[in-house]
């Protein structure tokens, strides 16, 4: 299975479908438009290099026979896989949303920002960094520092920075990250089985699901699936959640 062909199965039907549903759903609100471009915008500067350190270090690799054309040590289905990923998780989020009324006006976002645990976790951040830094650990916990590493802060941040919308949507929150997360796990899987993505099993630690996939890269999903969800919810308008 080729990488085009991945996203042929797994992604453009589920966008056509989420998009169909989105928009029957209710119309599109201006401060909805702009926190999804905000989103995907963030998505590309912050996964891109992350992802291409990875490749670059041969966290995960893909074989030349299945992907187009290369962009830095990724390939460019690589990062439509990002923008993919990130629509349709927030057209997921949206759905529901609005179809199962989620939705809240005793919240209205920034003002209740907790900047003392922002603060505090930021400086964590930074610490485990270092300590990564120089320590250097074995090789085989590469790709979990380098995912959790990257991705938990952020998650723990954006609860930090607006924990009335987060406790407020916990529960839509959850259900998105169970469902896409689990979606893409799924798909991860039968990609893995065809050979169109690899891992070096020097650098997980060795626990897959089914025998065929790193829990690392199950965890990604999951975690990215919450985190997009967690961005565009925090980005909207009150109005609009």
């Amino acid at each position: 299975m080729t990488y085009i062909n991945f996203h042929a199965i797994f992604n453009f039907p589920l966008l056509f479908l989420l998009a169909v549903l989105s928009f029957w759903v209710a119309p599109w609100l201006a401060g909805e438009w702009i926190a999804l471009a905000v989103v995907l915008a963030v998505v590309m500067v912050f996964t891109t290099p992350w992802d291409n350190a990875a490749a670059k270090w041969g966290i995960w690799g893909f074989p030349r026979d299945r992907v187009l054309a290369w962009l830095g040590y990724l390939p460019i289905e690589e990062y439509a896989f990002f923008l993919l990923q990130s629509l349709n998780v927030v057209l997921l989020t949206r759905w529901l949303l609005w179809q199962f009324d989620w939705r809240t006006q005793t919240v209205s976002g920034w003002e209740e920002m907790n900047l003392p645990v922002a603060g505090a976790i930021a400086v964590l951040w930074a610490v485990l960094w270092l300590v990564v830094v120089l320590r250097r650990p074995p090789a085989r916990f590469h790709y979990a520092i380098h995912l959790l590493l990257w991705f938990l802060p952020v998650v723990a941040l954006l609860a930090a920075v607006a924990p009335g919308v987060v406790a407020a949507h916990a529960g839509l929150l959850a259900l998105v990250t169970l469902v896409a997360g689990t979606y893409y796990t799924l798909a991860d899987v039968v990609a893995v089985r065809e050979g169109t993505w690899f891992f070096d099993e020097k650098q997980i630690t060795g626990y897959k699901l089914g025998g065929i996939l790193p829990w690392e890269e199950a965890a990604f999903f999951y975690l990215t699936s919450l985190l997009v969800a967690q961005s565009y919810l925090l980005l909207l308008p009150p109005e609009a959640r």
